[in-house]
């Protein structure tokens, strides 16, 4: 993907390296309308309707960024069960550290251990990237079967049945169908 490839989908936040003092800045961001278009379509929900994102990125003596914050966000998604819209609100907090380029480590191999930090984020082009973290947490955090609490799944068989009154294999189902054709 190109770069205008994925700014598309992600929200464009940046911090110029050069922009952030020694002390660090704090932010509040809310993702205006086309930016909150462009996350649904990304994300492939109905809507999303708030995405805000509140955050402090402090910079460390050796070239190195920590970015921490929350994000809240409301979203709608289809139940999958009944197709009807279900609104969500997500509230979900992020913690990252972003290193220059020449200073990341090499990608490691063999075993993955879950007690382990995360690896950093590479700083591009002198830009601290909030917006992708923010769109990557957000995508994370989306609940990927949403289900209304009062959804339930018609649990009949539709097979047809023997003369015993025992369903069908599901062999003979297909057998029928296939003689219908």
């Amino acid at each position: 993907m190109t770069k205008d490839e994925t700014t598309a989908t992600e929200l464009v936040w940046e911090h110029a390296t050069r922009d952030i003092p020694e002390a660090g800045l704090s932010r509040k961001r809310a993702a205006e309308p086309e930016e909150l278009a462009a996350v649904a379509r990304a994300l492939e929900l109905i809507a999303c309707s708030r995405l805000e994102a509140e955050y402090t990125v402090i910079p460390s003596l050796d070239g190195h960024y920590h970015v921490s914050g929350t994000l809240r966000a409301e979203v709608s998604q289809s139940c999958v069960v009944t197709l009807e819209p279900i609104t969500s609100t997500i509230e979900e907090p992020f913690d990252v550290t972003f290193w220059p380029a020449g200073d990341m480590p090499a990608p490691a191999s063999g075993e993955v251990s879950l007690d382990e930090e995360p690896d950093p984020e590479p700083i591009v082009d002198d830009q601290i990237a909030v917006g992708r973290i923010v769109f990557e947490c957000l995508a994370a955090a989306i609940d990927p079967f949403p289900r209304k609490p009062d959804a339930a799944l018609d649990r009949t068989s539709t097979a047809p049945e023997d003369s015993t009154g025992k369903p069908d294999s599901p062999f003979a189902v297909l057998a029928s169908i296939r003689r219908k054709s």
